[in-house]
């Protein structure tokens, strides 16, 4: 009889396995919020400032930075979602003018599709943003503070009402530290699927409008 021994550098225990996955969705979503408020004020704002302003003709210079800047934000989240994705993506083709009049190159972006897609990108991609880092920061608090009560929850002041005792289960201090123990391994067992979908849902947000794929 044959017996088969596999390197245990070759099957990595499931956690080791879990844990860069997790770590760089994490990461994404994190990341995502700060970038999608940044370019809701820079690339979005500029452009409805510059659009306003348009007539006075300081606004054609505004509006060419505020255009420039969506494309660039626009090409930092398609590097992003590649990573999140585990795909390259097409970076789409856009109009370029060779001349050096602002008017004619500020009407040649305005012209190409992907201008419009990008700025969209920049205003609307908070929304996803949002929900992912909401989700997010939600599992990894609940997991964290029900894994660390046991050192912190004796600190809190005596009158505050605790889980478990609205759940009727008493207010002893092992029945709470169980309660959230119990908790956070139910948070901890499902934090990397809701990790990866809050990662994958701002991730297939964002390919719609950066690279025109509808998957």
């Amino acid at each position: 009889m044959t017996t088969t021994q596999f390197d245990a550098d070759l099957v990595p225990a499931p956690a080791v396995r879990f844990l860069p996955r997790v770590g760089a969705d994490t990461r994404y979503v994190l990341t995502g919020l700060p970038l999608g408020l940044a370019s809701l004020v820079v690339a979005t704002t500029g452009f409805a400032a510059g659009a306003g302003t348009a007539v006075l003709w300081i606004g054609v210079p505004l509006m060419i930075f505020a255009v420039g800047m969506s494309r660039g934000f626009a090409e930092t989240e398609r590097g992003r979602i590649a990573r999140v994705l585990g795909e390259p993506l097409a970076r789409p083709d856009y109009r370029t003018s060779g001349s050096t009049n602002p008017l004619r190159r500020l009407v040649t972006a305005l012209g190409d599709r992907q201008t419009w897609r990008d700025l969209a990108h920049a205003t609307l991609r908070f929304l996803p943003s949002t929900v992912a880092f909401a989700l997010t920061v939600t599992w990894w608090a609940a997991m964290l503070g029900g894994l660390t009560w046991a050192l912190w929850g004796w600190a809190l002041p005596d009158d505050s009402q605790e889980l478990p005792e609205m759940l009727g289960l008493g207010d002893a201090y092992l029945t709470t530290v169980v309660c959230y123990l119990v908790g956070a391994v139910a948070f901890a067992a499902t934090l990397p699927a809701v990790v990866r979908w809050s990662a994958t849902f701002e991730a297939r947000f964002a390919r719609r409008l950066l690279t025109g794929r509808p998957r």
